[in-house]
């Protein structure tokens, strides 16, 4: 009982071969691949997606893995029909022969050897990390595969996201070999040797002839065209034109085969020393050694049995896209998990301890690290190394320590010690507690003060030396205090400040910096502070001192404009100076004035003017210091004058206009203020009038109102002086 190849039909999206001698028994190939059922009907797959609990060296923050079962077997929902078919139509053969119907048996396909490849996105390495897969099937029952992806971080978070919805994201190719035989044709294929040979003298030489399936297609086709090899069907009855491009395709594929193992023996390969192409040639033919193949013929006929191939494939359908044994899709979550690897039983603090200070420019031997957690020295990962401490000799010595975490305490204790060159004092540390993964004992740690003293950007064409003092104690920590005074030229711009005060560095250090001119003249900045490393000397004029006039006056009715001469003098800096002139007015209201200065919290800026106005008089600025970095001119009165004119009473039914004339004198003070409002219909709002007044006191004024009546006549009122802010008008009774 063999499968028979041309007695085949499609039940169901299932392909269905009859038996070369049973007409009861059939044989079933499904369309495509699909996902292995576990017996409660769920799908064999499993999607796993994971975090590490720390940074690991790679970068990697984690992944994510993917292990799911493929089989090759018609699906259970399609077994009934396709059964109900098949009994019909045994039922019918059975009428034909007279014949007691047997029932319908399904037959096993016995398949010689088979293949099966995942194809996925990302197979590069930017999803899939890894991918085992076993290259072929069971073979037998199912032909169940086993394929497991191993995701990159980035993976995972893709095919997490890919695998859900509509569609698939892995697609599974079978490629299965099996005995079955011929229909009633007979194929003759033959090879000619001689015709190949000239054939192979004409193309370029490849050890792998038919190794991918477009060149061998190619190479299938010049060798028929150059009469190499053919094949000469006879189809009999054969009416069936996908069959005979089944059997002629397979018949082309067993010759190739039969030619290819023949042309094994005869083609050598080239020596290794002899593979290199000459420069300038591209192409290289070589002939068969010594003419080795043999021209033959393969003939098959009726009922031969061969091995007949099939590679079905197809995408896997996305686990949501599934439905369990009741109708119900079937949940992603119950198929994935996220896994935090941060297992509190297995969590460990690792702590690196290293020194960042030059050990080749500081006096230091040694320093000795130790480390306790909870009570007890922290192991010490270097092998034959105490517990609990590291002795570290360079800068990139490194002391890797590491225990596991009890009740979740991350915080451990260390200490250390300091051993000096030629110093037989060495300085301890407090024991301090903290929590730190890379635990650095920095170089403010160490009990050494070291400041690299270089030249910035001063111009040498101006500076001939600068002398450098630096101090530097803590009277807290009972350091002594400590002085080192120094000279930078041109020729020596750089200077080291180094003393071991056998206490960590805490506070800032002082330095006071002196210039001394080309000209002769001295310049001094004043005390700063520092904590680098590295401090760089600038140019004395490396500052910047910014005044900023504001003028305040009344610019638009008063005041025309304000003249200034300010200027800067260092007294200190050889009464080092900078002098400007400005001019505020209308337009220009405030000026900013930015000049350089050897230190800000030095020297002073006065100023004097003249104020002049718009009446064409003028007041004196007196010279001034300046108290701030800003400037307000002129100054602001002590007192003002402030009256409102009221017209709400008035009946503009009987006024035509009305007139209000205001007069403030202070002789003493050289000051005559008049003013005339005029009041209409068409304007009769409140009127305010301003005075600035010199001496508060003095703050009666005079007015007069004329009334002109919508009759011609006028009505005029004079009040006696005074001090009412308030001018309330009303028609005189007259």
């Amino acid at each position: 009982m063999t499968l028979l190849i041309d007695k085949v039909q499609q039940i169901e999206g299932v392909t269905v071969y009859g038996d070369d001698s049973d007409f009861s028994i059939y044989y079933l190939v499904p369309q495509q691949p699909h996902y292995r059922l576990n017996p409660d009907g769920t799908p064999a797959f499993r999607f796993l997606k994971y975090r590490f609990p720390i940074d690991r060296a790679d970068g990697r923050k984690g992944g994510g893995a993917v292990l799911f079962d493929a089989e090759f077997v018609v699906p259970e929902d399609k077994m009934p029909r396709i059964m109900e078919v098949l009994t019909a139509q045994v039922q019918q053969e059975a009428n034909r022969q007279n014949v007691q119907a047997p029932p319908v048996k399904i037959g096993t396909i016995t398949y010689t050897k088979g293949e099966v490849k995942l194809f996925v996105i990302g197979a590069d390495g930017t999803f899939v990390e890894e991918l085992h897969n076993p290259g072929k099937s069971s073979l037998y029952g199912n032909n169940i595969t086993t394929f497991m992806l191993e995701f990159t971080p980035e993976g995972a978070t893709f095919f997490e996201q890919a695998m859900q919805g509509q569609g698939g994201a892995v697609s599974v190719v079978y490629d299965l070999h099996f005995w079955a035989k011929l229909p009633p044709v007979t194929i003759n294929a033959w090879f000619n040797a001689s015709k190949f040979y000239s054939f192979y003298q004409t193309i370029d030489v490849d050890w792998h002839l038919w190794s991918e399936d477009d060149y061998r297609e190619t190479v299938r086709e010049t060798m028929i065209s150059s009469e190499s090899m053919g094949i000469e069907p006879d189809w009999g009855g054969l009416t069936d034109e996908k069959i005979k491009t089944q059997l002629r395709d397979w018949a082309f594929r067993s010759l190739e085969d039969a030619v290819e193992r023949n042309m094994i023996q005869a083609i050598a390969p080239v020596p290794e020393d002899q593979r290199d192409m000459p420069e300038g040639i591209e192409n290289v033919t070589r002939d068969l050694s010594n003419f080795q193949i043999s021209s033959f013929n393969l003939f098959y006929k009726e009922h031969t049995t061969v091995e007949w191939n099939l590679a079905p494939q197809g995408q896997l359908q996305n686990i949501t896209n599934l439905k369990d044994k009741d109708g119900n899709l079937l949940r992603w979550e119950d198929y994935a998990k996220t896994i935090n690897l941060d297992d509190p039983f297995f969590r460990q603090l690792r702590v690196n301890t290293y020194v960042n200070a030059d050990f080749n420019k500081l006096p230091i031997h040694s320093v000795e690290v130790k480390l306790l957690y909870d009570g007890r020295p922290m192991p010490n990962l270097a092998p034959d190394a105490p517990e609990g401490e590291v002795v570290l000799r360079k800068p990139d010595e490194i002391g890797h320590f590491a225990t596991y975490v009890e009740n979740d305490n991350w915080k451990y204790k260390y200490s250390y010690q300091v051993n000096y060159k030629g110093e037989s004092r060495i300085f301890e540390s407090e024991e301090v507690e903290t929590n730190e993964g890379n635990l650095t004992i920095g170089v403010d740690d160490i009990g050494i003060l070291s400041v690299n003293v270089s030249a910035g950007d001063i111009n040498w064409n101006d500076v001939d030396s600068v002398l450098v003092t630096l101090k530097y104690e803590d009277p807290d920590e009972g350091v002594e205090p400590f002085e080192d005074q120094f000279t930078l030229t041109k020729t020596l711009p750089n200077h080291l400040v180094q003393e071991v005060i056998f206490k960590p560095m805490r506070k800032s250090y002082k330095y006071f910096v002196k210039y001394f001119m080309k000209d002769g003249k001295e310049l001094e900045g004043d005390e700063k502070q520092g904590r680098a490393e590295n401090l760089f000397i600038q140019d004395p004029f490396g500052g910047r001192k910014t005044v900023g006039i504001r003028g305040v006056g009344d610019f638009v009715n008063r005041i025309s404009q304000v003249y200034l001469d300010l200027k800067y003098v260092d007294e200190q800096n050889d009464n080092y100076t900078q002098a400007k002139a400005i001019v505020l007015s209308k337009d220009t209201p405030f000026v900013d004035w930015s000049f350089p200065v050897i230190s800000s919290t030095l020297g002073k800026v006065v100023y004097s003017g003249t104020v002049v106005f718009k009446d064409g008089t003028v007041q004196p600025i007196a010279e001034t210091t300046a108290a701030t970095d800003t400037i307000l001119v002129p100054k602001a009165p002590q007192d003002v004058l402030e009256v409102a004119i009221v017209p709400d009473l008035l009946d503009w039914t009987k006024l035509r206009l009305v007139k209000v004339s205001l007069q403030y004198q202070d002789a003493d003070n050289e000051i005559n203020e008049t003013k005339d409002f005029v009041l209409s219909p068409q304007r009769r709002d409140m009127q305010t009038w301003k005075v600035e007044l010199k001496d508060k006191t003095k703050n009666q004024f005079t007015y007069k109102v004329v009334y002109y009546l919508t009759n011609g006549t006028q009505k005029a009122v004079s009040p006696p002086a005074t001090t009412d802010n308030t001018i309330i008008l009303e028609i005189p009774e007259m």
